[in-house]
Parts: C-alpha cells; structure tokens; sequence
C-alpha cells in the first residue's frame, strides 16, 4: 500500500512556480503561405474546459470496418515494393528506395522482426545538456524571465525539430512514441517548460514497446502529467479528480467496454482520486512526495476496500479491468496500425494475446504487424496520414533531406494542426478524416511546394538523385518514365486505380521527328496521361534530368501530385 515515490518528505511542500510565470511569452510563426501567426503561451482555464473542446470526430462517423476476411495467422508470402513500403509505411515515417530494397523478397515476419527488434535496441538520443537548467529564482527580475522564456521557446524549437529528424531514421520507436503522446496526451502551453516536455519524451519513448503495466505506473508521476492533469492540486479533503477520470477514461479501460457497459463509475472516480493524493512538483522539477496531504482513509474502487495508494490503483486497474483495458489498447493499436474503424474479432484476438503477455506491448505489435490481415490488399493505403507523418514521408521519399528540411516541417506544423509537444485537448489529436479540412488540406498542399521550392531556409530536394534510385535516368526515352516512377514510389494506392484528371492537350514539340516510342503509346494510358502532366507543355525529347534549365519540370509535377487525394493515404 506504500506509493511510489521520487523523494519523501515531511515538510511543507513548494509548490510547481505560479502559472503566471507562462503568460509572458508570445511566439510569432511563418506560415507556409507567407505572413505570422501569432501564439500567445497561456495556462489554459482548466482541463475540463479543454475536455469539453475535445476533437471533432464527426467526420469519421460514417466509416464502416473493411471487409477483410484474413485473421492474425501469418502472412505467407514474401515482400514485393508494395508490401514493402506499406510495412515500412505504417511502422515508421516514409519508406526510402533503400529500405524497400532492403527488405524486398524477405519473408513478412523476418522483416517485422528486424523492425521491432531495432526499436527495442537501437540507442535513444542522447539527454541534451539543457534538460538540467533550473527555472529562475523565486525572486528573479522580469529580465530574468524574459530570457528564460526566450531560452524554453528556443530549446522546444530546437527539440522538435529534432524530434521530426530522428523521426526520419527511428521508423517503429518514434511512431510509437508520437502514438503514446497522443494517448497520453499532455501540452507544454500549461507544463511550460523545455525540461519537462524532453523528459516527457523521453519517458514515452523508454516505454513504447515495454510493459504497459509499467508504462501506466511511470506516466502518472511524470512532471508533465502531474502539471497538466492537475495531479499537483490533489490534496487530502479537497481531491482534484482530473487524472484519476483520464485514468480510466483515456489511458487504460475507456468508459465502456465492448458490450456497451460502464468500466467504472462516478465514486471510482472519486475514490481514485482520493487514492492518489501526496504529490507535488517542486521548482527544480522533481516528484515529491508527502505523506501530511495523502488521504489515509479506507478507499472503495472497484469494489474493493482499503486504504489504496497510487501503486495499489495501478494493480487494481490490472486486476480488476484487465479484459477491459486490453481491449481498449488493443483496439488503439489497430486504429494505428491498420484502419480506423476496428475489426472487433481480431482487437480480441490480441486484447487475449495482450493478457496472456502480462500487457507486454512488442508481442502484440509483432503478431499484428506479422499477419496476413495487416498484409491484405484492403488495409494498404487505408489509413489518412497525421500531418508528421505526411512531412516526414515526403522528406524521405521525394528526395534527401537537410537538416533545414526538418525546420520547414516544424514551422508547417502550426498550420497543419500537430504541434509537437502541444496537444490540443486531453483527448488527442483528431484522427483519420478529421485531419484533412478545408484549412488544413490546402496547408498540406503548401508545405510540399515550400519543400520543393524554397531555397532561402533550405537547399533544395535532390530530386534527379532520387529518380536515379528509381529509373535509369542515361534512357533515351526518360521522359517517359520519371512520371510512373514518382508516382509509384510515393503512393500507396496502385497507379491504375489512382484518380488523376485526364490531360486533354496533346504532346508538344515535333512529333514527326521525334516520335513517341511505340512501346509508350502500347503501354498503359496513365503513362502517357503522366507524362503530359510530368512534361507540361516542354517537348518530351527536350526533357533531361541533366538538363538544369528545365529543373522546374520535375519540382512543378511533384507539387501538382501532392494535390492527389490519393497523396494523402498510407
């Protein structure tokens, strides 16, 4: 019955500093179509006020589940490109030329193997230095806190950006990490401080494939979760009740369970909160624990009575909604990893799998990433990408990225809705459908032309050294082939079935002495359709990737393609 504790103490506990502190600082932002955004930091009123924001899920309210008929047994058959990058797609951020080639021919549950196995063992980033710098002193100057507030925005900036390369080369265990801080979502705009939030990722990302027993017992005395959930304020004779309800509510059972019926009620709630009451966070950003403000009462959870902690409402959750919080994760893991709408049978099938595993994550994404249901024809290019996602992919499969590349994405970021380490409600992002809207979908579109184009924050893509990896850019008749090729390496739907408006216009230039191949016009009709989208008007024979004058051809068809609805699906 004893808690988990950082440090005791018996004395008056100091308290996390005033949320006064962050209402001084103003971010100004470029956007991706010119122009600021302004961003004022302020403590949000509550986080019930955010609760009732929540998300807007209506779009997704008509999506029915695919007809797959295939169940967790193991897909048989080898990876060819277009199981490839959908492995690599839906584990990570992007599938470059390389690593699709790496792992074509290879057996599914090899490759998966090869996956999870590097997010468990390769080396986290390394801590920066900065993790360590103590807030300023209670009697610091405005002058103090002005540069202070300077120093957190520029090191959270610098973080992100960060984050958005390691992204780029930790496909499974940075997926996972963006997973967990959208489940156990917290915001730096009421937490503040550049510490807090690396050590808040840190944590998730230390946990991502681990045991979700632990994962759950650790994020409760996080920093950031204690500041944001107002774990803080809970006091012996005066619960705050915020996190025991997200507790129940969005980190482990939900509110009801497959059947429709209650997972807990209000006096759980009550009666958890109640349990976890003793913590405080001091301002050097340390978990203190005291005694003096715990209730030391008999408690009733679940039924069950006794004078419960924090690590006794952990065990408690584990014991007595465990099919209820398998499921619950379960059917989150397959929302990530497959399609939106869950294919009730097999969440089950890994909810028993996720019990039997004493809640051991890797097992579960191992089984569901191995399957042939994961593998069917239905599943691939379901999913409607996050705006990282999208980013992140473009940067790796367009072209190779510069470190300023990263910088883009991160400033694109405000305006497509996913701020690293700013989420907007308890409730998460938006998911699936909800992330394209008449705001967004446009600033999607304008962030890959900021990619291609911009040459004053970052060097241009190399985009001829991409479509080296994709073609033999020496044919006499490449001009025929840089549009399929592009094509097929960034979509995941097949480039048959892609909805692309038919170019009326016919080839220009001289068509009698330089004719179009006749393999070309025996071939498929979207190559010819592509290539005119590709060419725009520049005669075919013109067309060189050696030729520089004519570098706008290829930057100009990449940015019409990323207007494809088809762009946007994974």
């Amino acid at each position: 019955m004893s808690p988990s504790v950082l440090k005791r103490i018996s004395a008056d506990p100091t308290l996390f500093p005033p949320t006064s502190i962050r209402e001084q600082g103003v971010r100004r932002y470029p956007t991706s179509r010119g122009g600021l955004r302004e961003i004022r930091w302020v403590d949000p009123n509550s986080v019930s006020a955010a609760r009732k924001a929540g998300t807007n899920e209506n779009a997704n309210d008509q999506l029915f589940p695919l007809e797959v008929k295939a169940g967790l047994e193991p897909y048989s058959g080898t990876l060819d490109s277009r199981t490839a990058r959908h492995l690599l797609r839906r584990t990570g951020f992007g599938a470059s030329k390389n690593e699709v080639d790496a792992i074509v021919g290879s057996l599914a549950s090899d490759a998966v193997d090869a996956i999870v196995d590097a997010a468990i063992n390769n080396p986290h980033p390394a801590t920066p230095a900065w993790v360590a710098t103590p807030m300023p002193p209670e009697n610091a100057t405005p002058a103090e806190w002005d540069a202070y507030n300077t120093w957190t925005f520029e090191r959270l900036d610098e973080f992100r950006i960060d984050w958005y390369k390691l992204m780029s080369q930790e496909g499974l265990r940075e997926k996972l990490t963006l997973f967990w801080h959208d489940h156990f979502a917290t915001s730096e705009d009421k937490y503040y401080h550049a510490q807090i939030a690396q050590r808040y990722i840190e944590l998730l990302r230390t946990h991502a494939l681990g045991n979700f027993k632990d994962f759950v017992r650790a994020i409760g005395l996080d920093v950031a979760m204690l500041v944001f959930l107002d774990g803080v304020e809970n006091r012996k004779g005066a619960p705050n009740e915020n996190y025991a309800r997200e507790l129940c509510e969005l980190f482990t059972m939900g509110i009801l369970d497959k059947n429709g019926n209650a997972n807990y009620s209000q006096q759980d709630i009550t009666e958890i909160a109640r349990s976890l009451t003793g913590y405080i966070v001091n301002r050097d950003f340390e978990v203190l624990y005291f005694d003096v403000i715990h209730d030391n009462d008999n408690k009733d959870v679940f039924g069950q009575v006794g004078n419960w902690g924090y690590d006794d409402v952990v065990d408690l959750v584990f014991t007595e909604r465990d099919q209820q919080t398998a499921w619950y994760i379960c059917k989150k893991l397959y929302q990530e990893f497959v399609y939106e709408v869950a294919d009730e049978a097999i969440v089950q099938d890994l909810a028993d799998l996720f019990i039997a595993n004493n809640f051991e994550i890797a097992p579960v994404i191992r089984t569901l990433l191995k399957s042939a249901h994961f593998f069917d024809a239905q599943v691939i290019g379901a999913r409607i990408t996050s705006p990282a996602e999208m980013m992140v992919r473009f940067l790796k499969e367009a072209g190779v990225a510069a470190d300023e590349h990263f910088k883009l994405a991160f400033w694109a970021s405000w305006g497509l809705e996913q701020v690293l380490t700013v989420v907007p409600s308890v409730n998460g992002w938006p998911r699936h459908r909800n992330w394209i809207s008449t705001t967004t979908l446009p600033e999607r579109w304008a962030i890959c032309g900021w990619m291609l184009w911009e040459s004053n924050e970052a060097p241009q893509l190399d985009l001829i050294g991409m479509l080296s990896q994709l073609t033999d850019i020496s044919n006499p008749h490449i001009a025929f082939k840089v549009a399929p090729a592009f094509v097929e390496h960034l979509f995941a739907i097949p480039i048959e079935e892609l909805d692309i408006e038919e170019v009326s216009a016919g080839f220009a230039g001289d068509l009698t002495t330089h004719p179009i191949p006749q393999e070309i016009l025996d071939g498929p009709p979207y190559v010819l359709n592509l290539t005119k989208l590709f060419l725009n008007g520049v005669p075919w024979y013109e067309w060189s990737p050696y030729n520089t004058d004519l570098d706008w051809v290829l930057r100009l068809f990449l940015m019409q393609i990323a207007q494809i609805p088809e762009f946007q699906l994974t």
